[in-house]
């Protein structure tokens, strides 16, 4: 992942020779996300007296699939990408003119198609970050469909995005669940019990923008439905300070990224994020693996 002028073309450049290589090469962003769930977590630890809102434990964040954490000294090379994509986006935030209606501190994870690595990017980025020194992040289920992130973590039918969509006049803070990483929390998808038809694309984004305002010092990432598969990214795109697009090595085609781009071309600072790549070259992040004593993924 990087900023350069030239990334679109370095990364469909990629894509056009993976498509000439046979499968199965292996993961280097993202774990296969066909593979089958973990088993189900341990219930979430009580939230404290007065405090209603659900706590996702951290057993809920990695059968989300928030990677374990690292036991010994050393990382992962899986771990240093996330690392590297961490410092990216703080690098990345945009310092806005007044009147710019993007919200800089708004980073939207979308992909072309649905399968590419998009919400597994989304909230192990989140977690790094909320780790590090650099700002409490929210991390909001803006997808919402069969499987998405609130529902893998437990929060299925908890009020959030949408309930805030319907009903501006709700208090964000109100909504928001802690987790058991200190400076993490999640904002789920659904609406409240009993609501009518679900908010359009842009009552979302009107209330992200809400959000965006009711915390300044947060960074919000956005987990968002695939480009190529709902309205609501090309919506989003507008008030993004940043979007990262995941495309999936060996599988998305080119016409794929390039369609996606289109629907979200109103963002002016788009990166893409190859996930499970399978190049090995010399000037990729990750070619001179072992260094911090782990084990290369070639070497395994």
């Amino acid at each position: 992942m990087t900023g350069r002028a030239h990334l679109v073309e370095r990364a469909v450049e990629a894509l056009h020779e993976a498509e000439e290589r046979p499968t199965g090469a292996r993961a280097a962003i993202a774990p296969d996300p066909i593979a089958p769930p973990p088993p189900a977590p341990a219930p979430a630890p009580a939230s404290p007296e007065g405090d209603t809102r659900p706590v996702v434990s951290q057993a809920e964040l990695e059968h989300a699939g928030l990677l374990p954490r690292p036991r010994g000294e050393g990382r992962s090379r899986l771990a240093e990408e996330i690392e590297l994509v961490r410092h990216q986006l703080l690098r990345g935030i945009p310092a806005l003119p007044p009147g710019d209606p993007r919200c800089a501190r708004v980073v939207m994870v979308t992909s072309a198609a649905p399968g590419e690595g998009k919400t597994f990017t989304s909230l192990n980025v989140a977690a790094a970050i909320a780790e590090g020194v650099a700002a409490p992040v929210l991390l909001i289920d803006a997808d919402g469909r069969r499987g998405s992130l609130g529902e893998m973590l437990g929060l299925g039918g908890t009020p959030g995005l949408r309930a805030l969509a319907a009903s501006p006049s709700l208090a964000p803070a109100t909504l928001l669940c802690r987790t058991a990483i200190p400076r993490l929390s999640v904002l789920t998808n659904d609406g409240l019990p009993g609501a009518g038809e679900a908010p359009g694309a842009d009552a979302l984004a009107a209330a992200v923008r809400q959000i965006a305002a009711a915390f300044p010092d947060h960074l919000i990432i956005l987990d968002m439905p695939p480009a190529l598969a709902a309205a609501d990214a090309g919506a989003m795109a507008p008030i993004a300070g940043q979007i990262v697009l995941v495309v999936l090595a060996e599988k998305t085609q080119r016409n794929e990224v390039e369609a996606a781009l289109d629907v979200i071309e109103a963002c002016p600072d788009i990166r893409l994020l190859l996930n499970r790549a399978g190049l090995t070259v010399n000037d990729s992040f990750g070619a001179h693996g072992a260094y911090n004593g782990q084990p290369s993924p070639e070497a395994a």
